[in-house]
């Protein structure tokens, strides 16, 4: 595999080096490499390598991706010093990696964990161009302070129009280059008045906004050339039809505009899944512990790595670093200088996950003036309604879970359009236990320490270099904009680090990420007909893996209509075997949080699930039995951080009397307890019904009167039963009934009597 990464590096480095002057020496170079790999009998099959002409190249594609262990090889051999080393793998430093390695420089990324496991996955899972800006811009240049400083006001909206469109053209190029991963998706604004007070942005001028609105997004359309679906109105009659769950009979109208959305974890896998296609040597759990030097000059040299799964260490040396940790970019810059001055603040961002059905047809809907002034957007995600976002300053933290307090806003906020939606307005009760899932993400808010005083203020990303040590480091910016990002981090390497003579010129712009080539709209169809699976699978799959779609179901003799992992979601246990061997999964933790959206989806389906997930991943990675225990306690704690169904708040409480216990399980705070409220409970508080049976005739003796639903009084009586028993106190009954509830038919008498 090494020697098969030789021959890359000289086809590459040959048609970058002569491209301009000796396009047929390029191509000779680029062919030794291609032939070389397609004889080999190692995890490298094909390499594509076409020279479209005189003048003109492409790089080498591997087919199939190295495997991890092999790439830890290439990485840890000390034979070889990388053009530019990226230290982290979230959206924007795989695409440095990615764009370095298509520009022929010879590249490694590390990642402490899975690619993209930070922010890159944690986001609205929009790629957006950025309306929002648009009016803060507006809103900013006619404040009144800026008639003492017009010049620098106009400049400083000038430079936020320019951001807007920058990510114009980095939208229509994402979602053009990788139909395979993204999608344009619809997005309802209501107009319930025709003038709105108090003001969106807290400016007297946007009160006028309902009656301009459809003008706005009209000069949107025009940002990206049009080259998005057109913005349009709809009225109350077509949008009680097209989404009954949000439409309200008192909107005026709607205006529709659209954007990109896509599934965050998987593009940023794809981006470092890509690079390593194009000769990168990329690599998951590992971790950057210190930076090396050159004793003569005093620059960084490379970086001491561990390996995160074998706890090895060894020393990988590059002519160039880059810092690419999003909001953790600090942490790594401490590394570098313990005595740094700090460039990222933190801010955290909410998210809920409803059922399907609150947001059905594809059609989303945005709030632009919500009670905190926020933008709060109700999303179509993987079959189910995405709502977010909060906005709070904080320090940045890796856990996943969110305050219930901001869990609350986002339902509360969500209460505004569904108590009043459909025709009648007799509208839908949303409901605490309606929370399938909820989790924090954290976005960087850059500023360049190393500026010279005076400088402006960088609105959009930073790129720094630490004129001490070499290293430079990247931040801020936006998931839509994470191309722009690395293009730009490595045009600065290259230019400071002398690499000029050996890097090509930027070519992502026409990349396509990996399983792009060649897809087309019909290959769900094509699946279908090929293996027999169901439509819905067949999409999943052609959305996920694009043109590697049926590598998934190959790998099984009899591959008909695939294996559902779960029921009610169309994973396949056949992409469990499939990313440990061919992707680079290693943990259980990140099958069910990013290589599937399973916690993100449904907390608690993830957890149910988990079991067979690690017997799957267990028998593709040969793991042990102590081995797979652990990686089910860790993945149990992980996804337990996730919010779900019931508060955690509940299980901290302390019960000091019936009432208490009563308010615990009536989540949904309705005065009563109902039975999936019952169920739910019980498994949050640790006894778990074993079956739906089970459950139903738990609730029956419980619900005396028959009606649905268990108030005060039958819930008395229930714990009257239990009070008979050897307790003194509530809490010590309520602790009992928990811990021997157990499972099984006799734990039902624990808790039933």
């Amino acid at each position: 595999e090494r020697e098969n990464y030789n021959m890359l590096r000289i086809g590459r480095t040959l048609k970058s080096k002569y491209a301009a002057g000796a396009s047929a020496a390029a191509a000779t170079g680029a062919a030794i490499g291609a032939i070389y790999l397609a004889s080999s009998d190692g995890d490298v099959e094909t390499a594509r390598v076409e020279c479209e002409a005189p003048g003109s190249y492409s790089i080498p594609r591997m087919s199939r991706i190295p495997s991890r262990a092999s790439q830890i090889s290439v990485l840890s051999s000390g034979e070889r010093v990388f053009d530019v080393l990226v230290i982290g793998g979230g959206a924007t430093g795989a695409g440095a990696a990615l764009d370095a390695a298509t520009r022929g420089l010879d590249t490694a990324l590390i990642e402490r964990g899975d690619f993209g496991n930070e922010t890159s996955s944690r986001s609205t899972k929009l790629i957006w161009a950025g309306i929002r800006y648009i009016a803060t811009a507006t809103s900013s240049l006619l404040r009144l302070k800026n008639v003492t400083r017009p010049v620098e006001a106009v400049k400083d909206f000038a430079s936020e129009f320019r951001m807007v469109g920058n990510c114009h053209k980095e939208r229509r190029l994402l979602l053009e280059n990788n139909p395979h991963l993204t999608n344009w998706v619809p997005i309802a604004v209501p107009v319930d008045s025709w003038i709105s007070w108090p003001p969106p942005f807290d400016h007297p001028l946007f009160s006028i906004a309902p009656m301009v609105l459809p003008l706005v997004f009209k000069f949107y359309d025009g940002m990206s050339g049009f080259t998005c679906p057109p913005s349009h109105v709809m009225g109350k009659s077509r949008a009680d039809r097209k989404f009954p769950q949000l439409a309200t009979e008192d909107a005026n109208y709607y205006s529709v505009f659209y954007e990109g959305s896509h599934n965050d974890a998987r593009t940023a896998t794809y981006i470092a899944l890509t690079a390593a296609e194009h000769g990168a040597c990329v690599t998951n759990y590992t971790e950057m512990v210190d930076v090396l030097y050159d004793d003569a000059t005093g620059k960084a040299a490379g970086v001491r790595v561990k390996d995160n799964l074998t706890g090895k260490a060894f020393d990988v040396r590059a002519k160039s670093i880059v810092f690419a940790g999003g909001p953790f970019t600090d942490h790594l810059r401490k590394i570098e200088d313990p005595s740094c001055k700090p460039a990222v603040a933190a801010a955290a961002g909410t998210h809920i996950v409803l059922p399907g059905y609150y947001c059905a047809r594809g059609v989303g809907m945005l709030d632009i003036n919500t009670s905190d002034g926020r933008f709060l957007f109700f999303l179509p995600w993987q079959g189910k309604t995405l709502v977010g976002t909060t906005d709070r300053k904080g320090p940045v933290v890796s856990s996943h879970g969110p305050p219930e307090e901001e869990i609350q806003w986002l339902l509360n906020e969500c209460k505004k359009y569904l108590a009043h939606a459909g025709h009648g307005g007799d509208g839908l009760k949303i409901r605490r236990t309606d929370v399938l899932s909820a989790w924090q993400g954290f976005r960087p808010l850059a500023s360049d320490p190393n500026a010279p005083p005076g400088a402006p203020v960088s609105r959009d990303h930073v790129i720094s270099q630490n004129p001490e040590t070499g290293i430079t480091f990247v931040t801020g910016g936006k998931w839509t904009t994470y191309r722009e990002m690395a293009e730009d981090v490595i045009d600065r390497v290259v230019e400071s680090h002398g690499l000029s003579d050996k890097a090509g010129p930027c070519v992502t712009e026409s990349v396509r990420l990996r399983g792009g080539e060649g897809y087309t709209r019909n290959l769900p169809i094509q699946l279908v007909q090929r293996f027999g699976v169901t439509t819905e699978v067949a999409e999943h799959l052609a959305r996920t893996y694009g043109t590697h779609a049926g590598d998934v179901l190959e790998a099984r003799k009899d591959n008909r209509g695939g294996r559902l992992l779960l029921e009610g979601y169309p994973y396949l246990e056949e992409e469990v075997s499939y990313a440990c061997k061919r992707e680079m999964a290693t943990s259980l933790t990140d099958m069910l949080t990013l290589r599937t959206r399973l916690a993100y989806l449904d907390s608690d389906a993830a957890a149910t699930i988990a079991p067979k997930v690690a017997d799957l991943m267990g028998r593709a990675l040969g793991w042990s039995k102590k081995q797979k225990k652990e990686e089910l306690r860790r993945a149990s704690e992980v996804i337990g951080s996730f919010g779900g169904p019931v508060p955690k708040t509940r299980r901290e409480e302390s019960f000091q009397t019936i009432e208490d216990v009563f308010r615990s399980f009536d989540v949904n705070e309705s005065g009563y307890i109902g039975y999936d409220e019952l169920k739910l409970c019980m498994k949050h508080f640790g006894a778990p019904f074993q079956s739906e049976e089970d459950a139903l005739a738990a609730f029956n003796s419980i619900d005396k009167k028959g009606d649905g639903k268990i108030d005060f009084d039958e819930f008395m009586l229930w714990w009257g039963r239990l009070r008979r028993r050897e307790t003194s106190t509530l809490s010590d009954i309520y602790r009992i009934s928990s811990d021997k509830l157990g499972s099984g038919s006799d734990s039902r008498g624990a808790a039933f009597g």
